[in-house]
């Protein structure tokens, strides 16, 4: 059957000693009374591919075939379900090394009257990391073909969509993730309806907020304005290089600055601790979003930034 080979096979993950998966052993003392055969196949290789695994025994579960056990089919439903969030939390921690260098927000209202997938296209090509799709004029299902466009573009250049705001498009392309505002939905809400390894990003405008994301489970955080925007109202003062050096020591995982960032004072951010600058005019408004994009990585690169 495919629950017991999926069960036993998930069972024989070997995780790294840094990455502690308690429900690992729980469903290896489940499935030990349960006399599983041994599965032909080897251990998963990857944090993914126990995920998958653990994920296919889950809704193998709820199938009429599968529902032998009673109620153990009940316990190991609940072991299943903190083993994919626990395999999801390893996995989102081993793509935070992808936040860094540029990260460029795609948004129809600035791109000089230009395709927006255009300026996705010209800033992949000129080293963008990350994109992030942040769509405020059109319905969900209007702008569901451009998220779609530009997660293929990502796949193909092997950089991350971050979709601002809507945990269903971002569910329904396979982006990498999300992104949510201060007032926008909890973490928490976000993560029913992303996939396990889908990341959430929040912003902050306080100090203060940035351990307040990272206990909702934020995988990442942006501050700013850096400097005074005119691209988003946000409401707030420009946060300058002291209060950026502060939220450096206050965040424990990756740190976007975002807010008034240009080539001409990229360096000096990346300097002061951000692991990747996040720019939307910067690189839409320019008349060539390829270079603008490149002139941005190459100052993230001599300030030291990865990229």
């Amino acid at each position: 059957m495919i629950l017991t080979q999926c069960l036993e096979t998930a069972s024989r993950f070997a995780p790294a000693a840094n990455t502690p998966i308690p429900a690992l052993q729980d469903l290896k003392n489940a499935i030990s009374s349960l006399s599983l055969p041994t599965g032909a196949d080897g251990p998963p290789d990857t944090l993914s591919e126990a995920l998958v695994l653990a994920a296919t025994a889950r809704s193998a579960l709820s199938l009429p075939s599968e529902a032998i056990w009673g109620e153990t089919n009940t316990s190991l439903a609940g072991i299943l379900d903190d083993l994919m969030a626990q395999l999801g939390s390893a996995l989102r921690r081993e793509k935070a090394d992808l936040v860094r260098g540029l990260y460029v927000i795609i948004d129809p209202r600035i791109t000089r009257g230009r395709e927006p997938l255009e300026i996705a296209k010209g800033a992949l090509r000129g080293g963008a990391r990350m994109l992030q799709l942040r769509d405020k004029e059109h319905d969900k299902g209007e702008s569901l073909p451009l998220a779609r466009a530009i997660q293929e573009l990502c796949l193909e250049t092997g950089a991350s969509l971050i979709v601002n705001d809507h945990a269903d498009v971002a569910a329904v392309v396979g982006s990498a993730g999300m992104h949510v505002g201060q007032t926008d939905l909890p973490v928490a809400e976000a993560r029913k309806v992303l996939a396990h390894h889908q990341v959430v990003g929040r912003s902050n405008h306080e100090i203060e907020e940035i351990p307040e994301s990272e206990a909702m489970g934020a995988d990442h955080v942006a501050f700013g304005p850096i400097y005074d925007t005119s691209t988003k109202d946000v409401g707030y003062s420009a946060q300058g290089m002291e209060r950026l050096q502060l939220a450096r020591q206050a965040a424990k995982m990756p740190l976007v600055a975002i807010g008034g960032i240009t080539a001409e004072n990229a360096a000096v951010v990346i300097e002061n601790g951000a692991d990747a600058i996040c720019v939307t005019a910067s690189v839409g408004n320019a008349p060539d979003p390829e270079a603008a994009a490149a002139r941005l990585v190459k100052v993230i690169e001599d300030a030291g930034g990865r990229i």
